[in-house]
């Protein structure tokens, strides 16, 4: 059953799914687009998704509804940003697709993408909505960096070297571990190019500890790592909101190093607020089903109503 709403035409409506990290990176950036453009920003923030709508909801400004329930919105949201951990977020994903809402997601677990986009793109095309998955850094601009590479050296080889800096999906996955009561995971840089290895500080009590190691170091995000777990009395001291990663491309006759650095859930959350703009436009074109950023035209992720606008925006 399709629930119907009032909508504004003239913003692409967005909702944003979960309030952890990424929902309030999200929430900063918009207030950011809305001090700098005003009047003139082209998206507008509907509601707040959460499971305890009823708490204290802190940093979430009075004009933005706060509900449990999608349809306990009042404007419809063109695109809903579903910020969850990638564990749990295709879940999210399929519920508001086959309520017939539009979504983006940070899904970070590369081995899974292909397999995830077919899956999802069956249930974007049935209800004619689209999905934009895997909307973050890595995997997400990267990607779009590592595409470029092969078009600009298709006989080199491309590397990714991630850290140092804290992996937000390593950290959930690692949270989720029962007996856990606080952890974080740093990724460090390996020995060679394209390598990384897990530093993984974990509070939890000695009883467990023996368990907590081993679910870690055999977790489908850790096994193909070198991964060193250290229990600890506080994460405070070596928590970080700052990640990296280093991608470099040796070819004939051509080198290309990129170097992106940041604080991670803002990064992610860029990409996963410009990623709106795409799958609302792809959307408007009735270009339904499930797509990586490779697959959409680069200027669908930027502000601007025509394609002239937007390549002055870039200074193409």
């Amino acid at each position: 059953m399709r629930i119907f709403y009032i909508t504004d035409m003239k913003k692409i409506n967005i909702a944003i799914s979960s309030f952890g990290n990424i929902g309030r990176a999200i929430l900063k950036i918009h207030q950011e687009h809305l001090a700098k453009f005003g009047k003139e920003n082209d998206i507008h923030i509907v509601g707040v998704i959460r499971r305890n709508a009823g708490g204290k909801n802190t940093g979430i400004p009075a004009g933005i509804p706060v509900v449990s329930d999608v349809s306990a919105l009042k404007v419809k949201p063109d695109v809903i940003l579903c910020a969850g951990p990638s564990g749990h977020v295709k879940d999210d994903v399929k519920k508001f697709l086959n309520l017939g809402f539009n979504t983006v997601d940070c899904f970070d677990s590369h081995p899974k993408i292909i397999a995830y986009r077919e899956e999802i793109g069956k249930v974007a095309r049935k209800n004619k909505t689209v999905s934009i998955l895997s909307t973050g850094w890595d995997p997400g601009f990267d990607s779009v960096q590592r595409t470029l590479f092969a078009q600009l050296s298709p006989m080199g080889e491309t590397f990714t070297t991630f850290g140092p800096g804290r992996s937000m999906g390593h950290t959930t996955e690692v949270k989720d571990i029962r007996g856990v009561r606080d952890a974080v995971s740093l990724t460090l840089p390996g020995k060679k190019p394209g390598m990384q290895k897990r530093l993984v500080y974990v509070v939890a009590d000695k009883v467990e500890q023996k368990r907590i190691e081993r679910e870690i170091k055999n977790h489908p995000y850790f096994v193909n790592d070198p991964t060193q777990v250290k229990f600890v009395s506080s994460i405070a001291k070596f928590d970080t909101d700052k990640h990296q990663g280093h991608l470099v491309n040796r070819g004939t006759n051509v080198k290309v190093e990129i170097t992106l650095a940041g604080k991670n859930p803002v990064m992610t959350a860029n990409m996963m607020y410009a990623s709106a703009r795409a799958a609302f436009r792809a959307a408007s074109e009735s270009a339904f089903g499930c797509f990586t950023m490779v697959e959409r035209p680069p200027l669908d992720f930027i502000k601007g109503d025509t394609v002239k606008e937007r390549l002055e925006r870039v200074k193409y």
